[in-house]
């Protein structure tokens, strides 16, 4: 049975490759303000991104939602403040490589696996917009794909992000990025809306040792600090490009 879904992801992996293959770039904004429902979100979805803006100048602002603890839910002993601790270290290690300061990387407290508009975390999350907003111009923001991403987190994610931005005062630019999109089966696609970013050689290998840094260092457990990802969830993400759904 898995070898068979698997065939499935793989083809409709390819599908969507070849359907979008000859999309372009939307024009990059002078802010990006990117929305990580776990630390390594960022890396997956849009680390092209993050160095062609930063390779330009440009400004980028990163939110991470939760601190990912609970990766090593029932593998192992290790205490949730100590696998947020150590998941971010490794977000701040990640962002060396790729070229974005600590000083624009925002942790906040949700809650790993319960994300929600109910949480008292979400004021400091709509203070910490706003101040973005105010201080940056031309700020674009980009979060989780809504319809494919289908773990609640990255949901919650895109629909809080999305929510704030269109309760703001001014009209704010949106777009989607995709991570566990690659991995679910979904077909509901805004094709007409879809935007590529080709890396070029620099780009895809800086990303490839930013996915590394998230993946491969390990717990004393002996499994990778941020959980054991799917084998073609990571070979899907690898993808020499990045896929980003302009929210209409």
């Amino acid at each position: 049975m898995k070898f068979i879904i698997d065939f499935i992801r793989r083809i409709r992996i390819q599908t969507i490759r070849q359907l979008i293959s000859h999309k372009s770039l939307f024009p990059l904004p002078e802010t990006a303000i990117i929305f990580a429902p776990h630390p390594d979100d960022e890396v997956f979805g849009c680390c092209g991104l993050i160095q062609r803006m930063l390779a330009k100048g440009k400004r980028v602002e990163l939110i991470v939602m939760t601190g990912g603890g609970k990766s090593h839910s029932g593998c192992c002993t290790l205490d949730e403040a100590t696998l947020i601790a150590r998941r971010r270290d490794l977000t701040v290690k990640a962002a060396v490589l790729y070229g974005l300061g600590k000083e624009h990387i925002h942790f906040l407290d949700f809650p790993d696996g319960e994300i929600s508009v109910e949480h008292p975390e979400l004021a400091r999350l709509r203070a910490l917009l706003d101040a973005l907003l105010k201080e940056c111009r031309d700020a674009v923001v980009y979060y989780p794909h809504r319809q494919g991403e289908g773990w609640p987190d990255h949901v919650h994610t895109a629909e809080i992000a999305a929510a704030l931005c269109n309760s703001h005062h001014t009209q704010i630019t949106q777009y989607e990025y995709c991570v566990w999109f690659w991995f679910y089966n979904c077909w509901k696609i805004d094709w007409c809306n879809a935007r590529i970013l080709r890396m070029d050689k620099r780009e895809y290998c800086c990303k490839q040792e930013a996915i590394n840094a998230y993946i491969l260092p390990q717990a004393p457990c002996g499994m990778p600090w941020s959980g054991v990802l799917p084998e073609m969830f990571v070979k899907a993400n690898r993808w020499n490009k990045e896929l980003y759904f302009e929210v209409r």
